[in-house]
C-alpha cells in the first residue's frame, strides 16, 4: 500500500512539474510574439485619415469594432489614389481607386473592410502566410480564391474577434506594407 501511495505521489508530482513547464514555455512563447502595428503605434486622429472611414463606421452594424485605417500621409498610399465608400454587407469598407494604373483606371486597387466578428478557428487556413501578434491578433494572407491571378487578400482578426479584409491588387508586398501601416483611429 505504501509503495502504491508513493507511486501515485510520484506520478502527481511529475504531472505537476510537466504542467508547470508547459505553462512557462507557453507564456515565454507568447512574450516572444511581435507587437501588432496597431498596438505598437499611437492611434491616428480622425483628421489623419480619409473622412470616409468615420462615415462608413457610423453606418455600420459593427460599431463595437474599432476603425483600422492607413494614414493619409502613409507611404503605402498611392499619391493619386481616391478613397471612397465600398459596399460591404453590414460592415464598413473604404476602397482606394487609381485613375491611371498601367495606362488604365483601377477600381478598388486596395482597401480595408470590417466584416463583423469571427473566431480565429473559423478563419480560412489554406494560405501559407500566417502571423500571430502579442495582443492576440492574427493575420493570414494569400490570393483571393487561391487564384494565381486573384488580388492579394488578408484576413485579420483582432483579439476581440473583430474581423477585417484587407486587399491589394498592386502586389503582395503592397498588402504586407498596408498591414504594417494599419492604425486604430480615435
Amino acid at each position: 500500500m505504501k509503495r502504491r501511495n508513493a507511486m501515485c505521489h510520484q506520478i502527481a508530482v511529475t504531472s505537476f512539474a510537466i504542467s508547470a513547464c508547459l505553462l512557462v514555455n507557453t507564456a515565454q512563447a507568447a512574450t516572444r510574439l511581435p507587437k501588432s502595428p496597431w498596438q505598437s503605434h499611437a492611434s491616428l486622429k480622425s483628421s489623419q485619415v480619409s473622412p470616409i472611414y468615420q462615415q462608413q463606421w457610423r453606418q455600420s452594424d459593427y460599431q463595437y469594432c474599432p476603425i483600422l485605417a492607413i494614414a493619409n500621409d502613409s507611404s503605402v498610399n498611392v499619391k493619386t489614389a481616391q478613397s471612397r465608400a465600398a459596399n460591404f454587407s453590414g460592415g464598413f469598407a473604404v476602397a482606394y481607386d487609381l485613375k491611371n494604373y498601367k495606362g488604365k483606371p483601377l477600381r478598388s486597387a486596395y482597401g480595408i473592410a470590417n466584416a463583423g466578428t469571427m473566431s480565429k478557428r473559423d478563419l480560412y487556413e489554406g494560405w501559407a502566410y500566417h502571423k500571430n501578434y502579442a495582443d492576440g491578433s492574427y493575420v493570414t494572407l494569400g490570393r483571393e480564391g487561391n487564384n494565381p491571378q486573384g488580388k492579394m487578400l488578408a484576413y485579420l482578426v483582432l483579439n476581440n474577434g473583430c474581423f477585417y479584409n484587407i486587399w491589394s491588387q498592386l502586389s503582395s508586398e503592397h498588402l504586407q506594407k498596408m498591414i504594417a501601416q494599419l492604425r486604430y483611429v480615435n
